[in-house]
């Protein structure tokens, strides 16, 4: 089973009144004189986080009068908590026979039969949890962790973008999260791969997993190979472009893009890409021609729009460097590169006002970063 922190937070049950000891139609005014200090110590330890102790006094209790059912449920919490897990269940267990159909009881019964590597015995019990409260994340979460033990990679997903909508930056969720997809991307590939082993799409993948580790040698091997089985595939050789870039062979990147292109010629993404490329190497003009074709082509794409205005600045068509790189902050007033790119330009125009306010825009997304 996979192991992952508690994910629990504050979700003690809540505590049985004190009055609801003393009133339960199965116990002695005698015995209420003795239940009452017993349940102040264990509520004592239990704010220590003695849960041994805190167990002790409710196991005292409930000699006194075992149809406390509500309370055998915070017995078998304190044994959760001390990670006994085999007696925490035997708890649950027993106050859900006795009619405390709690929350708590069925979630924490899934949770120690979790932790025992019983995931097919935890997962009605975290199912009828996250029925009882559907609004709370906790027994969705584990129950994602049940499915997940259990290879319902996709029951697991519909569990975690529930969770996630609620808590969108909680690192456990997110975690769990990236493991499901990369169990149904495995799962796909094996699909793929039993249903056509040549196929080219499988070497894409083995290309894309290689680039993803860094490994930049066996992810270009691969897209070579997926290329051979399909030379018209859109993306590889963009992908290649990007390796070679990336390895310091220049000539070779400089083809691939141009090889993309040919392949997809009204691909915004690649233009820009190989715009940027030629922009690099100092090839105005050309760079020009790909990044002018990038931006007419996706109007709305800011990185596109950046590059082409500091490859007009370059070439000293300072207005029109202006006007991208005007645009560009527009649609994504975040890219602190197009502020200092449209600070050059306004300081280059005369401008040094506006300069220096793009710079001072410049300067506060650094910093914010």
């Amino acid at each position: 089973m996979l192991r992952l922190a508690h994910h629990i937070g504050v979700i003690f049950p809540t505590a049985v009144l004190l009055t609801c000891l003393l009133t339960t139609t199965s116990a002695q005014p005698r015995q209420a004189g003795v239940v009452q200090p017993l349940y102040q110590k264990a509520r004592e330890a239990e704010a220590r986080k003695d849960y041994r102790e805190a167990a002790g006094y409710y196991e005292q209790i409930l000699k006194l009068d075992p149809s406390l059912h509500s309370l055998r449920a915070n017995l078998g919490l304190m044994r959760y908590l001390n990670e006994e897990y085999d007696r925490a269940a035997r708890e649950f267990r027993k106050a859900l026979a006795g009619g405390a159909n709690l929350y708590t009881a069925h979630l924490f019964l899934g949770l120690s039969l979790l932790e025992m590597n019983q995931t097919a015995e935890a997962i009605p019990h975290l199912e009828r949890a996250a029925r009882d409260k559907p609004q709370d994340s906790t027994a969705r979460f584990h129950l994602a962790r049940a499915y997940y033990g259990a290879e319902r990679h996709q029951d697991a997903l519909k569990q975690l973008e529930a969770v996630r909508e609620k808590q969108p930056d909680d690192a456990e969720t997110l975690y769990l999260l990236g493991r499901v997809h990369l169990k149904l991307s495995l799962a796909s590939y094996d699909r793929l791969k039993q249903q056509n082993p040549e196929h080219y799409r499988i070497y894409q993948l083995l290309g894309e997993n290689y680039e993803v580790q860094g490994l930049h040698g066996p992810a270009i091997a691969n897209y070579r190979k997926a290329l051979e089985r399909n030379p018209k595939a859109h993306g590889i050789h963009l992908r290649l472009a990007e390796l070679y870039r990336a390895a310091g062979e220049l000539d070779k990147a400089l083809e691939a893009y141009r090889r993309e292109l040919i392949i997809n010629p009204t691909d915004a993404y690649a233009m820009y890409k190989a715009g940027a490329f030629l922009l690099d190497q100092g090839k105005l003009d050309e760079a020009a021609q790909y990044l002018e074709r990038s931006v007419g082509a996706d109007p709305n794409a800011a990185p596109a729009r950046v590059s082409y205005g500091r490859c007009l600045l370059e070439q000293n068509r300072l207005q029109e460097a202006i006007a991208q790189l005007r645009q560009a902050v527009k649609l994504d007033a975040g890219a602190a590169a197009a502020w200092f790119q449209l600070a050059r330009a306004y300081q280059k125009a005369g401008d040094s006002v506006a300069a220096q306010e793009a710079l001072r825009m410049y300067d506060k997304l650094k910093q914010e970063n």
